[in-house]
């Protein structure tokens, strides 16, 4: 008697169950069913059985079950290939890349991703052909090729666009986001990422809106900006159920805890950290996923002081992190083995591990990771002074090619912290320049007559009760400004700063308005709050766009009212502050678009001043140069500016602005102190990008050249002063 559950209509029948199964993706039935008629399939047509074997193992990958799905993978691919290499079998390879990456098998990995998209290729399907560039892309970015990583995405996404396929197309500008923060190329970075996330929501993709909101919270984490990185956390929350990969979640608790540690939370982060490391035991243990978890609790052990504990999770993460080929977060452990070595007095061992971290980090070509790693070398003792500097600097620069200022703003006030010992031999080589009535209160230094028009008025400015709004390119000197106008309209009195980027949200309530103890679960002690703080002086608010929409308004009651209540009381407290306001961005763009309350905007725009970046005066710097160079003994015993250094100086464009400037001339300071002869000149060309090659741009872009070499020319012959420059070109001063 024929057996009825083995004729072809059943098993067709049953080929289509499982496919149903799984497009309502009940991946635990699918894994039922097929482990009840496992022993079935062998006698099967290889058509049937390998689909219904394909569904298995893609069953078994999303519950995470990688060796059933390796095992099911393996099997489908030799059923499916025994009658024919068509796209099922392209798809039972893309399966398999999948379930080998998350078993850490990254090479085999990439194979197989080649081998799905030959197949898709050579069917002119260019759908499969899409999604396979992008998961072998993913494997470039997971072992640090991020080149070859965005030259796929950059080829499948112009696949995407001819099949208006605007799901592939949103993932895809997720992940060429994703690469660009490694790049450092933050501002294109958030601009891929935010264009993902309009159109997955336009879509209800809010698995792809979770994942690009996660990768713009690690973004504004490495940027520093701590408050937009927990907004965009929080965004996540809302829609981790629709991460189904367990992996999302565990990166997702991973940046929650470095959100948490480099906020000085420290609790929290634990919590978030044990968290993650939780769920990547259960589906990536001994992977680099896992490793990069026992990194993060590694880097808050480190932060606790309990070396013991950061050397231990540090010895298992680069076991995991080598063996995958994961440079940066092998690099970064190195980093915490130098720390927890030099904690423990191991000095020798602590310096070569200090190197193998700097070795390591720069063949990744991660700058701002590298970056991190010079800040912690520079803050080492086991280095000189001029060692530590030289790291700093580097640290610095990274830092500022990547936009990351608030970084690099850091980096400067440990070099600030650190000075320089200036050996005899330079000091007796380049001797100090005298300056003779120095004022109490410090200058600001121009020749710009709009800045020095601007400092004229500030008494009258200083009798106005309305805040000062400063604006301008981070560096130009708004933060001097501020405190230039403090010192001149309240001197002696309290002077307050708060960087609003660099406070998470949840913070800076309590940090602006202050509160009461017990006022909310962790107020264990009053806290005045900083406009108290500043109360008849000066606060200073810097990047004053980042602050949250929910605090404006506070901020807009307190400067109408002059009063505040701390959380938690009933007592108003009467205010007496000069507020100055800073940003680095157009605040009127950012109200149209709804990112800054029209208000609070008409409320501080009446004293406003722009200050101008330094490519636009350039007469400020031969004054600034003069200044830096004397401070650091380095100006000649007649005190007058080498000409070949000035002109090199006047030539560049400046892009970090003032404190660029400033940083140059430190550099050139070490380096003057560690030869013993040399020209200026000579030794500050290593400071400037070479000189590019020559043109092939358009007439008017040779003419507009031209015209700017003239100017610096013209410039250098009159010393900088730009009123002289001028009426010798005979063209208008602005």
């Amino acid at each position: 008697m024929e057996n009825t559950a083995n004729t072809p209509e059943l098993r067709q029948a049953s080929a289509h169950y499982v496919v149903s199964l799984a497009e309502r993706r009940d991946y635990a039935g699918v894994v039922k069913y097929y482990e009840g008629i496992g022993r079935e399939l062998g006698e099967w047509e290889p058509s049937e059985a390998g689909v219904v074997i394909f569904e298995a193992a893609k069953a078994y990958a999303a519950l995470s079950n990688y060796d059933a799905a390796l095992k099911a993978a393996r099997t489908a691919q030799s059923v499916i290939a025994s009658f024919g290499d068509g796209p099922l079998l392209a798809e039972t390879f893309l399966t398999l890349a999948k379930v080998l990456r998350n078993l850490g098998e990254l090479k085999e990995s990439e194979k197989a991703c080649r081998d799905a998209e030959s197949i898709f290729r050579r069917h002119d399907c260019l759908d499969g052909q899409c999604r396979a560039m992008n998961r072998l892309a993913g494997l470039f970015y997971q072992q640090a090729d991020y080149h070859g990583a965005l030259k796929l995405l950059l080829d499948a996404i112009e696949i995407a666009r001819r099949l208006d396929d605007k799901r592939q197309l949103a993932y895809m500008l997720g992940n060429v986001g994703r690469i660009q923060t490694f790049f450092g190329s933050f501002a294109d970075a958030r601009k891929h990422l935010e264009l993902s996330i309009d159109l997955s929501e336009q879509l209800s993709d809010y698995k792809e809106v979770a994942r690009a909101q996660m990768a713009l919270g690690y973004m504004y984490i490495q940027l520093g900006e701590y408050g937009k990185a927990e907004t965009s956390l929080d965004s996540v929350s809302q829609h981790l159920a629709a991460l189904t990969d367990q992996r999302d979640e565990v990166y997702y608790h991973t940046y929650r805890g470095e959100l948490y540690y480099r906020t000085n939370r420290m609790p929290e982060a634990t919590r978030e950290l044990n968290r993650a490391m939780q769920l990547a035991d259960e589906v990536a243990s001994g992977t680099s996923l896992a490793g990069t978890v026992l990194r993060h609790l590694a880097e808050l052990e480190i932060r606790l002081n309990r070396f013991a504990s950061a050397q231990r999770h540090a010895a298992a993460a680069l076991s995991m992190l080598e063996g995958a080929n994961s440079k940066v977060e092998a690099g970064t452990v190195w980093k915490i083995k130098a720390q927890t070595a030099e904690a423990l007095g191991r000095k020798s061992e602590a310096r070569q591990a200090f190197s193998r971290a700097l070795e390591i980090l720069r063949e990744s070509g991660v700058r701002f990771e590298e970056a991190e790693a010079l800040m912690v070398v520079g803050g080492s003792n086991l280095f000189s002074a001029k060692e530590r500097l030289a790291f700093l600097f580097r640290a610095e620069e990274y830092f500022r090619c990547c936009g990351q200022h608030t970084r690099a703003n850091g980096a400067e006030d440990i070099i600030g912290s650190l000075g320089l010992p200036v050996p005899d031999e330079a000091a007796q080589r380049v001797p100090s320049m005298k300056k003779e009535n120095q004022p109490a209160v410090s200058r600001f230094l121009t020749n710009c007559p709009e800045i020095l028009e601007f400092i004229r008025q500030l008494p009258d400015v200083g009798r106005s009760d309305l805040p000062l709004w400063l604006t301008g390119e981070t560096g130009v000197g708004k933060d001097h400004m501020a405190r230039y106008f403090h010192e001149t309209v309240r001197p002696g009195r309290p002077f307050v700063a708060v960087n609003c980027a660099a406070v998470p949200e949840t913070l800076l309530e309590s940090e602006l308005f202050g509160h009461l103890r017990g006022a909310f679960t962790g107020a264990d002690a009053d806290k005045p709050g900083l406009f108290v703080a500043a109360n008849g002086g000066t606060l200073y608010l810097d990047e004053i766009c980042d602050m949250p929409l929910s605090l404006q308004a506070k901020l807009l009651s307190v400067l109408g009212t002059r009063r505040l209540i701390p959380l938690g009381s009933t007592r108003e407290i009467v205010l007496d502050v000069r507020l100055v306001v800073a940003s680095n961005k157009e605040l009127a763009a950012m109200v149209e678009s709804g990112d800054f309350r029209r208000d609070l905007y008409y409320r501080l725009c009446g004293l406003c001043f722009h200050i101008r970046p330094l490519r636009e005066r350039k007469e400020d710097i031969p004054l600034l140069l003069e200044h830096f160079m004397a401070q650091c003994r380095l100006l000649n015993g007649n005190g007058d500016l080498p000409a070949e250094l000035l002109r090199q100086f006047i030539e560049y464009d400046w892009p970090g602005n003032v404190r660029e400037l400033h940083n140059k001339v430190r550099r050139l300071q070490i380096m003057a102190s560690m030869v013993t002869e040399g020209d200026l000149a000579v030794l500050a060309r290593s400071l400037f990008p070479a000189d590019a090659p020559p043109s092939n741009g358009s007439l008017f872009k040779r003419v507009a050249d031209l015209e700017r070499k003239l100017l610096v020319e013209t410039l250098l012959a009159e010393k900088g002063n730009k009123s002289r420059a001028a009426r010798r070109l005979e063209i208008d001063e602005a």
